[in-house]
């Protein structure tokens, strides 16, 4: 904030046309939690240098998304929306209960679209 004439004047940052200018990339979910009102969504990224047990790249933790449980509920409404249209198109396929038996190797069928995601 810059003094004006005895005045307080905010100085607003310029981010062009799209105010939302900062963009993080996850490799997936570590664990989610909730305690005191707010849901904890921790996102992890694969290391580049250590490795875990199997040989896989380690899973690190790299942000943390806390929201309010009416907030999460409408974004569980929004991803369940997004998942609906994944699954129309072919893209993904569900897995658990009424879900598509394995097929005789032991291994899940793939969509015609190619290999399934590992996130679903």
């Amino acid at each position: 904030m810059a003094a004006d004439g005895g005045r307080m004047a905010a100085t607003i940052p310029d981010h062009g046309a799209n105010p939302m200018s900062e963009e993080v990339f996850a490799d997936g979910i570590l664990g989610v939690g909730f305690g005191k009102g707010a849901v904890r969504i921790d996102f992890f990224a694969l290391s580049a240098e250590t490795t875990d047990a199997k040989g896989q790249p380690a899973k690190e933790r790299r942000q943390r998304i806390v929201m309010t449980t009416e907030g999460f509920v409408e974004a569980y409404a929004m991803l369940s929306g997004v998942m609906e249209k994944l699954q129309a198109q072919g893209l993904v396929r569900r897995q658990g209960p009424g879900a598509a038996a394995p097929d005789k190797a032991g291994k899940d069928q793939t969509p015609a679209s190619g290999s399934p995601s590992p996130n679903f």
